[in-house]
């Protein structure tokens, strides 16, 4: 079976549905899937609530209910059979409405995100090609790339006039000065974080009427090139999606704000966004700039202790957790890196990033062991994430490290 039968079964089901709960993670992926399927059920007369979250455990999830998970589900077995679920995670869960495009040979880490998933379902619902923005916004905000089914809804929404390109700094921000001042992804040493050395630069970069691009880049990447992979400094300029039905045009813009007000526990606000709603805009603009300067302080502080040969770094913020690990997965790349919240209910948080390798599967690693450390934890084929209990700590590490050494 196609994953567009897949959408087109789950679809049909969902019609029949008198009212549908939906529950979405509370990263840009998930919420652009959640905002996705609430739109198409709006459209179609169905009524639902919208519930953002930062996880889901089987016994939350009613048997009987009309639940649909977006980006969320796939990893867990024991779910009630009935549960709908649109996710691209590697899949335990066998129900008969599951929506994943590891079930169909499609590479869920790149080639299809949640939000992906949701499209094809909403478009099984009705002609919601319109929401094919908010696709870029979760293919952005998990790292994938315009490839396979994205690439196909990519290039759907630019014939429809949903979405444009140009070139551009691909960085997220209302102006130049932020992009920089707000960048993670490359992280900028000595320009992340700070605005006034960010104006200084860019005032170097000027002649007082014109801002010469070649020579910003420049200094950019031979600043970053000591601390950043390759692949990381192409996230500075290249090409840059204009997204023409959302509140914010920007895709890489966009996407900084529903992440960050998601992770911030801000999910009304991020949802509200997505759902084409503008008038929390200012509030969301600030709750991402606080949580961008807050993650490059995260970053600053790891980066000033010594590095341990296994890359394990300890923070305080679960909320950081996620964005902290990516981008020192981004500097390096070559090793894991495991990011620890040490949690005061007695468990470890840990987010973990690996180099992607034929024959290894992160997510099921990480699931397993976190099994038999009285926790729980899945995810995809090189990023993951688990809560264990902290007296495991030391023995779940060494079980990473053994497998990517």
């Amino acid at each position: 079976m196609s994953i567009d039968t897949a959408a087109k079964d789950l679809a049909s089901h969902i019609t029949r549905q008198d009212q549908v709960e939906i529950r979405c993670h509370h990263d840009a992926d998930g919420i652009a899937a959640g905002a996705i399927m609430s739109i198409a059920l709006f459209r179609s007369h169905i009524p639902f609530r919208l519930r953002v979250v930062p996880r889901i455990q089987s016994q939350d999830i009613p048997k009987g209910g009309n639940i649909l998970l977006c980006d969320l589900g796939s990893g867990i077995p024991d779910l009630p059979e009935e549960t709908m679920v649109i996710d691209h995670h590697i899949p335990l869960f066998e129900g008969p409405y599951h929506v994943n495009p590891r079930l169909n040979g499609i590479d869920g880490d790149t080639e299809l995100s949640g939000a992906g998933a949701a499209y094809l379902v909403a478009n099984a619902i009705g002609d919601n090609r319109d929401l094919a923005g908010l696709v870029l916004s979760g293919i952005i905000g998990d790292g994938q790339r315009l490839a396979g089914k994205n690439h196909e809804i990519y290039l759907e929404g630019m014939g429809n006039g949903i979405v444009s390109k140009k070139r551009g700094i691909r960085l997220a921000g209302r102006d130049l000065t932020e992009q920089l001042t707000l960048a993670t992804n490359p992280y900028l040493p000595g320009i992340s974080g700070s605005e006034s050395e960010t104006t200084a630069l860019i005032n170097q970069c000027s002649d007082g009427s014109e801002l010469s691009t070649d020579i910003l880049l420049s200094l950019l990447m031979l600043d970053a090139a000591e601390r950043s992979r390759p692949e990381a400094l192409l996230n500075l300029y290249g090409d840059v999606y204009q997204l023409e039905r959302e509140v914010i045009s920007d895709a890489h813009s966009l996407t900084m704000l529903i992440d960050a007000c998601g992770k911030e526990d801000q999910g009304s606000i991020a949802a509200a966004i997505s759902l084409r709603n503008s008038s929390d805009l200012p509030a969301a603009w600030d709750i991402a700039r606080n949580h961008r300067l807050r993650l490059i302080d995260e970053l600053n502080k790891t980066l000033g202790t010594s590095r341990e040969a296994e890359q394990v770094y300890e923070i305080s913020d679960k909320r950081l957790a996620s964005d902290v690990a990516d981008a020192l997965n981004f500097m390096d790349g070559e090793q894991a890196v495991i990011v620890v919240v040490n949690q005061d209910d007695g468990t470890s948080h840990l987010s973990i990033r690996v180099p992607a390798r034929q024959g290894t599967d992160l997510g099921t690693l990480v699931h397993s062991l976190a099994a038999d450390c009285s926790g729980h934890g899945g995810g995809h084929t090189s990023r993951a994430g688990a809560t264990i209990s902290s007296e495991h700590l030391s023995r779940f590490i060494t079980a990473i490290h053994e497998v990517y050494a």
